[in-house]
């Protein structure tokens, strides 16, 4: 396992070094002094050009807090998070030298603020430690880490034109994503793609995946703790990777993509969105998402009857004036899913992230159990009308039906006669102007119930976010 603690001055100038040396080396008679002193100034403008006039440096600062408590049946409600982080991070994105070359960096700090209760899946967590989901949590700390470390590059145009990144970096292409925490989770990998126009074709490999409750960057496994020494015993995953599609229409997109996660399992994916005007102040937004894999049967995955699977959504959007209504529809087949849930991943959880477009989500739960079937219906409010823009208050609601009602039960042993249903509000303020301009502060309250099923129990959260961003160059 590689922890990536360079100091970003150090990798800056090694890099531009590096290219410096290389270029004048490949160009310019050495035993030419005259030549020397031009090429050391041209080389010095470019890199100067590249990575300071070119180049992009934002700061970051976010303010989390959650309060999420759990009722198992017959008990009260428990605390299951709390939780209070204060996020500093710095993202520098460079230009390309001679118009090829760059690199792109994110540093962060998350500090842990009071005391915390459970695994926020936000702080770095300790294993080695007790955690009795009661009281103050010694198991989450404050941690520093650097998020992303990567080498870009780019050739041709947009007619015909490729472009790639390689390092700590994040993936964005066929079925394996970066998400987020408070930063960007990323891997120890490579993307490239290839662009003609408006069709893109491209690869993406990695070995090692590091999310923001870990300080490094580790080896992908078959549990996931990511093969914690301390925990249970865990097979490695040697890799995962994926080759995507993506063809821009007018008013839309198309997104293909088939990924393998070496001896665990496969997936392949399909999106269709479209947008329509209705009118001048009407537009409808659809989307078709289709989402299939299947296990790979041995020792790595644990499975030995393995199942194609599957998870399709339909979702669609109104926006009229201030107001965006919602709804949505999925259903999910995970028969031989060993923990119950259809797994849009390559690896177990936390091991790495997904490219998925679930339409019928809400804040807490995905509803996709195997068998649910769900719906969602919401709408939006921005003020604007009311000469308020910064405000918008937001309110939804899910329902899902057949879910699985022991998630442990195996092949013909499972029923599903659960239903779950969640009620979601938000209340988001943007500052656009002044001097708080940049500053947002977002309400997150959330609800959920279940009933005849063991997949998850009654929940009540709340999420209170304050975020900022500087552009500092």
């Amino acid at each position: 396992m590689i922890k990536p603690t360079n100091k970003l001055s150090v990798l800056s100038l090694s890099i531009a070094a590096a290219l410096c040396t290389f270029t004048a080396q490949a160009e310019l008679n050495p035993n030419d002094a005259q030549n020397q002193s031009v090429a050391a100034v041209d080389l010095s403008d470019e890199a100067k050009k590249a990575f300071y006039d070119d180049s992009k440096l934002n700061l970051h600062s976010f303010l989390y807090i959650r309060d999420r408590e759990e009722r198992k049946p017959g008990e009260d409600f428990k605390p299951q998070i709390e939780n209070q982080t204060l996020q500093l991070a710095m993202d520098y994105r460079s230009g390309y030298f001679k118009d090829v070359v760059g690199f792109d960096l994110w540093a962060s700090t998350l500090m842990k603020v009071g005391d915390t209760v459970g695994q926020s899946e936000i702080l770095l967590y300790d294993y080695d430690c007790n955690d009795d989901g009661v009281a103050d949590d010694a198991c989450e700390k404050t941690n520093t880490s650097l998020n992303i470390a990567a080498l870009k590059m780019k050739l041709g145009d947009k007619d015909l034109g490729f472009a790639g990144r390689a390092g700590y970096t994040r993936i964005n292409m066929g079925t394996i994503r970066s998400s987020w925490g408070l930063n960007p989770h990323s891997y120890r990998g490579f993307e490239g793609k290839l662009s003609m126009g408006k069709f893109h074709v491209g690869y993406a490999w990695a070995d090692q995946f590091k999310n923001d409750w870990s300080d490094e960057f580790k080896d992908m496994t078959n549990a996931w703790h990511q093969g914690e020494p301390n925990m249970s015993a865990a097979q490695k995953i040697d890799f995962i990777h994926t080759v995507g599609a993506i063809y821009e229409l007018d008013n839309g997109v198309i997104d293909l993509g088939y990924g393998q996660g070496k001896d665990y399992r496969d997936n392949w994916q399909a999106l269709v969105k479209y947008s329509w005007d209705l009118s001048e102040e009407t537009k409808l937004n659809t989307a078709f998402f289709y989402h299939g894999g299947k296990y790979v049967e041995g020792k790595v995955s644990k499975v030995y009857d393995a199942e194609v699977e599957s998870y399709i959504a339909l979702g669609a959007d109104i926006k009229n004036g201030g107001f965006t209504f919602r709804t949505a529809y999925s259903q999910t087949d995970a028969p031989s899913d060993p923990g119950g849930a259809y797994n849009f991943r390559l690896t177990p959880w936390a091991n790495s992230d997904n490219r998925n477009f679930m339409q019928a989500t809400s804040q807490i739960e995905d509803y996709n159990p195997d068998g649910t079937k769900a719906i969602k219906l919401g709408v939006d409010y921005n003020f604007a009308s009311w000469g308020i823009p910064e405000l918008s208050v937001g309110l939804s609601g899910n329902y899902g039906w057949d879910v699985i009602s022991d998630k442990g039960a195996k092949g013909d042993a499972r029923t599903y006669d659960g239903t779950m249903y969640s009620i979601d509000y938000n209340i988001r303020y943007r500052f656009l102007d002044g001097g708080l301009k940049g500053l947002n502060i977002n309400f997150f309250p959330a609800y959920f119930r279940s009933e005849d099923t063991n997949y998850k129990y009654d929940r009540n959260d709340m999420k209170l976010m304050f975020s900022y961003s500087y552009a500092a160059k």
